[in-house]
């Protein structure tokens, strides 16, 4: 028997009405100059609890055609770039601003300490099939309206009932090209039951070939390794870091994983209030520091880490092919120190999941 939660979010967010949404949307299809260059857009954006789908959409809708104005080759959302959707749960917008107004004033929820992720998981299992659906549809159809590739951020991806936290590429005919699941899960989505994806895709677009990691994965050196080996040029990373915002600490993810494998990295970044969990990150996007301006690798990002922002920024993928061939260390390994690390990291995790 289907719950009642499932049923609301059926009939809020239909496929049926996702297209009377997307009919309503005049097409753009600004025709790009002639360029060597892969223009990209990345989304920093507020969470905003939404009681209708469709004031949603027009929220995503407005960053996907300000790309396209910008003529954006492609235009990449945020991780859990789904939670203002919780505002079509019953009473849940009530429920959020006590847990938020409890957990600013030091009063409620503190979740290093664990605690509802049963919850969270019956949320996620009851909604994730009706909104995944009306969520895609309304992302192929923006794709196909403003003639843009979007890469939709993250959402929960439910297969056989297991979930997955993941995102599409999507092409600018409005097709899915795949979905990446994210491999390196954090504590807490460990807790709420999620399972890891296993595999790292790369995409073969007539802009580079690109791979989407998701948040966490950006943490590890050997998954912007992969995407490099595979012949990876762009890597897009969405994320959602559930912490004060601290420059040296926001640096840890992808801007070292860009100097190292000398690719570009686009992140889009998901802020502010839900559940009593305060989200904070910059969108930006980096180069190997010897291509930038600057020499900081930075090439673009938000000037705040609150915040709604569309940040955007040319990448010259001859120049970084040209870089890599100069780049006196680069590619340098040390092949017995790695097999022996290797061995004793990834050999005892993997006899430990098999026992």
């Amino acid at each position: 028997m289907m719950s009642m939660l499932r049923y609301v979010f059926q009939i809020k967010m239909s496929v049926k009405k996702v297209r009377n949404y997307l009919f309503s949307v005049n097409e753009i299809k600004k025709e790009k100059e002639h360029s060597d260059k892969v223009r990209v857009s990345c989304v920093q954006r507020e969470i905003k609890i939404e009681t209708s789908f469709e004031e949603y959409a027009k929220r995503i809708k407005a960053f996907v055609e300000e790309a396209a104005l910008r003529e954006s080759d492609i235009v990449v959302f945020p991780e859990y770039n789904f939670f203002d959707l919780f505002g079509l749960i019953p009473g849940f917008r009530k429920m959020n601003d006590l847990l938020n107004s409890l957990s600013k004033e030091k009063k409620g929820i503190n979740d290093d300490k664990g605690g509802g992720e049963g919850v969270l998981k019956y949320l996620f299992k009851e909604i994730s099939k009706p909104y995944m659906k009306a969520f895609e549809e309304l992302m192929k159809g923006l794709a196909k309206k403003y003639g843009v590739y979007i890469y939709t951020g993250s959402y929960i991806i439910n297969e056989d009932g297991k979930l997955y936290n993941g995102g599409a590429l999507i092409s600018r005919e409005g097709e899915i090209l795949g979905r990446q699941k994210k491999i390196h899960l954090t504590d807490f989505e460990e807790k709420i039951g999620f399972e890891r994806g296993d595999e790292l895709k790369v995409f073969s677009l007539d802009i580079g070939k690109v791979a989407c990691p998701v948040c966490m994965d950006a943490t590890y050196f050997e998954t912007f390794r992969i995407a490099y080996e595979m012949g990876t040029d762009i890597v897009l990373l969405p994320i959602a870091n559930n912490e004060e915002y601290n420059f040296w600490r926001a640096l840890r993810g992808i801007w070292p994983r860009v100097q190292e494998s000398y690719v570009y990295g686009a992140k889009a970044s998901l802020n502010g209030w839900i559940g009593g969990i305060h989200f904070t990150g910059r969108a930006g996007i980096f180069a190997p520091i010897d291509i930038t301006e600057n020499e900081d690798g930075v090439l673009a990002v938000s000037p705040h880490y609150e915040g709604d922002f569309l940040v955007t920024a040319d990448l010259d993928i001859a120049k970084l092919h040209y870089a890599r061939e100069k780049a006196e260390y680069f590619g340098d390994r040390n092949d017995v120190f790695e097999r022996d690390y290797y061995e004793k990291v990834y050999k005892p995790l993997l006899e430990g999941e098999r026992g």
